[in-house]
Parts: C-alpha cells; sequence; structure tokens
C-alpha cells in the first residue's frame, strides 16, 4: 500500500515538474553544465601537461648529473685514485637510477596527457554540437509555442460569424441609404418642378418668337425696297407733270399697307 502511494506521488510529482520544466531553461542548463565539465577538463589537460613538462626538465637533469659523475670517474682512474673513482660512480649510479624512474613515469604522464587530450576533443566537439542544437531546438521551441497560441486564438474565433455580421450591417446600411433616397424624393415640391418645367419651355418658346419676328422683319425691309425701287422705275417712264403725284400715290399706298 505504502509503495503504490509512493509511486502515485512520483507520478503526479513528475507530472507537474513536466508542466514546470521549460526546455529553453533546461537546454541552457543543460548546455552550462557541459562547458563546465570542459573548462575542468581543459584544467586537467594544462596540469598534465605542465607535470609532463616538469618531469621532462627533471629527466635532463638526472642524466645531466649522471654523465657528470662519469665523467668525474673516469677521471679519478686516469689519477690512479680508485676510491674517488668508486664513490663517483655510486653518485652516477644514484641518478641513473632516477633517470629510469623519471623514463617511467614521464611515459605514464604522457600517456595520461594524451589520453586527456583526446577526452577533450572529444567533449569540445561534444559542446559545439551541443551548442547547435540547443539553438535549433529553442527556435522549434519558440516556433511550437507561437503555433499553440495561434491555434488556441482560431479555435476561439469564428470567421462565419464574424461574415453573418458583416453582412447582417450591410443589409441595414443597404436600407438607410434606400430610405435616405426616398425621403429626399419626397421631400422635393413638385408643383415646383412642374412650373420649373414650364419656364425652361415658355423660354424656349420665346426664343422660337423672336427668331420669327426677326425674320418677319427682314422680309417686310426687303419688300419695301424692292417696291421702291419698281416704283421709281415706272415714275422714270412717265411724263414729268405727272411723276409727281404719281409718286405721291405709291407711297401713299406703301404706307397705307
Amino acid at each position: 500500500m505504502l509503495d503504490r502511494l509512493v509511486q502515485v506521488i512520483k507520478a503526479a510529482f513528475n507530472h507537474l515538474l513536466g508542466k514546470v520544466e521549460d526546455p529553453a531553461m533546461m537546454l541552457e542548463q543543460s548546455y552550462n553544465e557541459l562547458q563546465s565539465n570542459v573548462i575542468s577538463v581543459r584544467q586537467a589537460v594544462a596540469q598534465a601537461i605542465a607535470t609532463e613538462k616538469q618531469l621532462e626538465r627533471d629527466l635532463q637533469k638526472n642524466k645531466d648529473q649522471a654523465a657528470t659523475w662519469q665523467n668525474r670517474a673516469a677521471m679519478a682512474v686516469q689519477q690512479n685514485s680508485d676510491d674517488l673513482a668508486r664513490q663517483a660512480l655510486q653518485r652516477k649510479q644514484g641518478y641513473a637510477q632516477a633517470v629510469a624512474d623519471l623514463e617511467t613515469q614521464l611515459k605514464v604522464q604522457k600517456e595520461a596527457t594524451a589520453g586527456l587530450r583526446q577526452r577533450l576533443a572529444e567533449l569540445e566537439n561534444e559542446l559545439q554540437k551541443a551548442n547547435t542544437k540547443k539553438q535549433v531546438l529553442i527556435a522549434r521551441d519558440k516556433a511550437a509555442k507561437a503555433t499553440i497560441k495561434a491555434n488556441e486564438i482560431l479555435s476561439k474565433t469564428s470567421t462565419s460569424g464574424a461574415l453573418s455580421v458583416m453582412e447582417r450591417m450591410e443589409s441595414k446600411v443597404q436600407e438607410k441609404e434606400a430610405k435616405a433616397l426616398a425621403l429626399g424624393e419626397l421631400s422635393g415640391d413638385s408643383l415646383e418642378k412642374q412650373f420649373k418645367s414650364f419656364e425652361g419651355k415658355s423660354d424656349i418658346e420665346l426664343e422660337l418668337l423672336a427668331l420669327k419676328g426677326e425674320m418677319g422683319k427682314s422680309e417686310s425691309s426687303s419688300k419695301l425696297i424692292v417696291g421702291d425701287k419698281q416704283a421709281d422705275a415706272i415714275l422714270l417712264e412717265k411724263p414729268a407733270d405727272d411723276s409727281a403725284i404719281e409718286l405721291q400715290e405709291v407711297r401713299e399706298l406703301k404706307t397705307n399697307d
């Protein structure tokens, strides 16, 4: 019973943790941990290289000392000093033993340094890949969040409802426009419109009458001119004593006409 309760609690905790976990934050944390490991390995490699260099220096010093005491033993033999030669050889053997030990230690150290170098190269490669993957996953996470938010908005938005409202509003606007047009037509004075139409026609009739009057005057003037010429011609043909009388009669007749 207790085990089942623990499992239920763990499941609930993991479910809650899954909701709380932010992918971007977790990726940054993992990357920082890997980067910290790389820094630690770099420091270890640097220390290993420093130890290797120190062993190489110690080895060279012991080799030099061994060679020095070897030469001194040879000089003692030349001087027929066997006792000094033995002491020099003993000192030389101590340095030679140190050389052997240092060579062994240096070999081990070089192997360790090479291993650390290899591990550092692998970690740096993993760090580079992790950085690239982190950036890609963060971008994907942001895109997914944006898509989820957009889908949530779309799920709450009804385009058909908005379109139906617009159609109803359009119908109302059309009704108002038609009503305004009808009111505009009814508000005008029909009697005034009729008189305006008559006035327009009367203006045309007046212009027509004026034109006819001008044409009539022109015809009368032309007839008078022609009559005068005819009368003058007749008088010229008559005797001089009768011409004055007949000319007066003709003129009276024109006046009466």
